[in-house]
């Protein structure tokens, strides 16, 4: 039970990091996309649209994942709490992944939510993150008197 609660730290760090990443990424796809309509001065294909989020539709998938197995981690810490906040960011990855899917069909509503709910992801895993790593240095360093 002890290791999993360390991998549970890990993993949550982790998966923050990942999230930090995607978000460079979703930046990167944007303005590589504006780039290359400076340079041509016309407009781009789907392909060339496509392949400057590649990287940010990619890791979006494995964070998902990462959020499964961060789920089944937290269940072999039997902790109520982090189960309730595994399953809080598995929810909040699935909804990430739905949203982009229905972005493109209705881009003012689940396209406008999809960064916002980023933002939200990275929040939550980083206060998740804090508390554990937080939780540790508190329980190894006792109160003076």
């Amino acid at each position: 039970m002890k290791a999993f609660q360390a991998i549970y730290r890990v993993w949550v760090t982790i998966l923050t990091a990942a999230v930090v990443l995607q978000i460079f990424f979703a930046g990167y796809g944007a303005f590589d996309n504006v780039h290359k309509l400076d340079k041509d001065g016309s407009t781009i294909d789907q392909d060339s649209y496509n392949h400057s989020f590649d990287p940010h539709i990619a890791l979006g998938y494995f964070i998902w994942l990462g959020g499964v197995l961060f789920l089944l981690i937290s269940f072999g810490t039997r902790t109520r709490s982090k189960i309730y906040r595994a399953l809080g960011v598995f929810g909040l990855l699935t909804l990430q992944i739905l949203l982009a899917w229905i972005g493109y069909g209705v881009p003012y509503v689940a396209g406008g939510l999809h960064p916002i709910n980023a933002f939200i992801i990275l929040g939550f895993l980083a206060s998740i993150t804090y508390r554990e790593w937080r939780g540790e240095r508190a329980v190894a360093e006792p109160a003076a008197a």
